[in-house]
């Protein structure tokens, strides 16, 4: 478990002894952190190693790197003796993205994701529901509910949720007591207006914290989770791309401090640009997320929450909580069939369309026409995730197809509409109803998708 690694308790201890220290020592700290990963890695990465200037140059002077440049020639951005673990991004701007991610990397964003917990109490280690993704076709041997002993979680399938997974959920969580629930916004909601109608529930009692990871997250979705779980809401940024890493303010929400062990953030043009401090095989300088962010302020004083870190406000991101609707009119985010496999990778950009109740049509763009059998690989792993949830298909499309007439790519082309249903039921414990109002208003943004 990653709890127990010597690389989390180490980061957890650095991050702790930072937070005491003041704003400018913060920045001293961190300028030294990069000149010794600019020595010590990207002289080896063909790409820098064409460049000198990214070894010693200023980093505000350098250029910004794009999605489609590392996208182009991900080789050249890879060190080519550190061992990786290759994984492809989500694809949430509907184009995925091969990554090569170091051994220790991995175990450092789990030590963020601790420090960012810490704030409810919660501990890797502690029980949770989790309703997050997984390949689960038709549930695990027949079951949407599964017991992962590793990260000490009952794993909730994203495609099932209905009263019956939750009536059996319900059974399994009065002994084992769960201390945080963990997933998709999308996914939680189901779950928290089917507990506001038939709770109180014992086994929910000890819920410290409602985790919220890869989705943006409604104003009227927090309001929701902290009344019914009255527990606070946890929430992070991050990309697969390991550049930044931030966890929202103790004291306002929407501003988010950025973990400097972590990487470096700027604001360029209301763009978020990166540069990652922590994944030596396939480092990143300047690389610009497509995620948007009020100007980046300089960090003077500490935080009204104590916190001596920069902050960024108003993350604005490529990934809301586009839906499609599974045979039962049961909601399925599509962040739960996000595309973390090198199958995907050859598209050159994805997207759902949906017009009927529990069919799917995964269209995709490629310089070059797909063969038949890549096609069949890309519907055969999406079939297998979402079992009889969903019947996927899929075709090739022009560009254009994809695209809004001002040029922005949709995730999601949504043509149905399921029936409405539990809009107002009402909340534990003899509460008010919770007002829908505002859902669709405005986008999220992008969380970690790896955890």
């Amino acid at each position: 478990m990653a709890a127990q690694s010597p690389l989390v308790v180490a980061h957890l201890r650095g991050l702790a002894e930072l937070a005491t220290l003041e704003p400018a020592d913060v920045a001293a700290w961190q300028a030294a952190r990069l000149d010794r990963f600019r020595r010590r890695w990207l002289s080896a990465v063909p790409h820098y190693r064409r460049s000198p200037e990214y070894l010693r140059g200023e980093l505000s002077e350098l250029p910004v790197l794009t999605k489609e440049t590392v996208r182009q020639a991900a080789d050249s951005f890879t060190h080519p003796f550190v061992p990786a673990r290759k994984v492809t991004t989500g694809g949430t701007g509907g184009r995925p993205l091969d990554l090569r991610i170091s051994h220790p990397s991995f175990f450092t964003e789990w030590a963020h994701i601790a420090h960012v917990w810490a704030r409810a109490g919660v501990r890797l280690t502690d029980p949770k529901i989790t309703f997050r993704g997984g390949s689960l076709g038709e549930g695990f041997a027949g079951r949407p509910i599964l017991f992962q002993r590793t990260y000490n979680q009952l794993l909730v399938s994203p495609f099932h949720l209905s009263d019956r997974t939750f009536d059996e959920l319900a059974l399994m969580m009065r002994d084992f007591r769960p201390v945080a629930i963990w997933g998709y916004p999308s996914a939680i909601t189901p779950f928290a207006r089917w507990v506001a109608r038939t709770g109180p529930h014992a086994g929910l009692r000890g819920v410290r914290g409602v985790l919220l990871a890869s989705e943006g997250a409604f104003d009227w979705q927090l309001r929701l989770f902290e009344e019914v779980f009255e527990a606070p809401v946890i929430r992070w940024y991050g990309q697969s791309e390991k550049v930044v890493f931030a966890g929202e303010c103790a004291q306002h929400r929407s501003v988010y401090h950025v973990m400097p062990t972590y990487g470096i953030a700027e604001v360029v043009e209301g763009r978020i640009i990166g540069t990652g401090l922590t994944n030596a095989a396939m480092p990143l300088v300047r690389y610009d997320t497509e995620d948007a962010a009020a100007p980046l302020e300089p960090t003077v004083n500490r935080c009204a929450c104590g916190s001596p870190f920069p902050a960024l406000r108003d993350i604005r991101g490529r990934w809301d909580q586009s839906l499609v609707y599974g045979v039962d009119d049961e909601p399925i985010s599509t962040a739960a069939l996000n595309f973390h496999d090198n199958a995907f990778a050859r598209f050159d950009r994805i997207q759902f369309r949906q017009e009927h109740r529990g069919k799917v049509e995964l269209r995709v763009t490629a310089t070059r026409r797909p063969a038949p059998h890549d096609l069949e690989l890309a519907r055969q792993l999406l079939q297998d995730r979402v079992g009889d949830r969903l019947a996927v298909s899929v075709s090739v499309v022009e560009t254009a197809d994809l695209v809004t007439q001002r040029g922005k790519a949709l995730v999601v082309d949504q043509r149905y509409r399921p029936t409405e249903t539990t809009a107002n039921t009402p909340t534990r414990r003899g509460k008010p109803s919770l007002s829908t109002s505002g859902m669709g208003r405005r986008p999220g943004f992008r969380q970690s998708t790896e955890r």
